[in-house]
């Protein structure tokens, strides 16, 4: 367990050490006027810069966000984090199918990714001891299945 929290903390720190939080006056006016044209009702924004995108978290009427312009302020995609409930039905039923009853299981990571030309969902789902990352597009296809195994106690 030592082992797994050590690595944990490994990859989190190089995965922080690429971003790095940006107050909105650092954050060039293109990137500000597409971000404000896109999401004009966004609240609680905060600014992190990771290499050369712009990434923003925010909310909108209590819904999480988070989204990525690049340095000219071209908007490259949108995360919309979601519960169970809120996936569409196509999902839903392409999880059960392969699944059984989502009862059994718990999304410890919902996202909705849109881009310009696609729309997937991802998710993070565990039953037991078992983790599986899932990416389905908006019909439902299964596009990625990876199974985890969680790391036993030392």
């Amino acid at each position: 367990m030592k082992k797994f929290i050590l690595l944990l903390s490994v990859i989190f720190a190089s995965v922080s050490a690429n971003a790095q939080k940006i107050d909105n006056e650092n954050v060039p006016s293109s990137v500000l006027a597409s971000f404000k044209a896109k999401f004009p009702i966004a609240n609680k924004v905060t600014w992190e810069m990771d290499y050369d995108k712009y990434e923003v978290e925010f909310t909108v009427s209590k819904v999480e966000f988070s989204a990525t312009f690049d340095k000219d302020g071209k908007w490259l995609e949108t995360e919309t984090y979601l519960k169970i409930t809120d996936l569409p039905k196509p999902i839903k039923e392409s999880l059960t199918k392969k699944y059984g009853e989502l009862s059994g299981y718990k999304i410890e990571e919902g996202v909705k990714a849109e881009k310009e030309k696609e729309t997937t969902y991802e998710l993070e789902i565990k039953r037991g001891e078992s983790l599986y990352e899932l990416i389905f597009d908006e019909n439902g296809k299964l596009l990625k299945e990876e199974s985890k195994s969680e790391t036993k106690k030392d």
